[in-house]
């Protein structure tokens, strides 16, 4: 069975609320953006959030949290590969080092 890697999660920018005490230069100065965190819950239904409350997370019809910016792996035709799927999330095949996959990739 292959293991992929998730690709596709939404990213959100950094904000800068102007006010009292803040800097205007601060509206300059844009940091890199963030990735979403996922949500499969048990009946394949996925959900895609900037952050989500501790209660989201451990609602027991969570199947899988997937923190943002963390790098998710799964086998192919695993319950998450097939809720992400679904879904519309892209993947990219992880080959093994030394060994050559059916598609190129920049990285052996």
């Amino acid at each position: 069975m292959a293991v992929v890697q998730l690709l596709g999660r939404g990213t959100y920018g950094p904000r800068v609320d102007p006010g009292p005490g803040v800097s205007p230069l601060w509206q300059f100065f844009l940091g890199p953006p963030a990735q979403n965190s996922v949500i499969i819950y048990d009946d394949g239904t996925v959900v895609e959030r900037q952050t989500f409350e501790n209660n989201e997370i451990k609602d027991v019809n969570v199947h899988t949290f997937i923190l943002g910016g963390t790098d998710f792996r799964c086998d192919v035709g695993s319950f998450e590969y097939t809720a992400l799927d679904d879904a519309g999330y892209t993947w990219r095949e992880v080959v093994p080092v030394d060994t050559y996959s059916s598609t190129y990739q920049d990285v052996y």
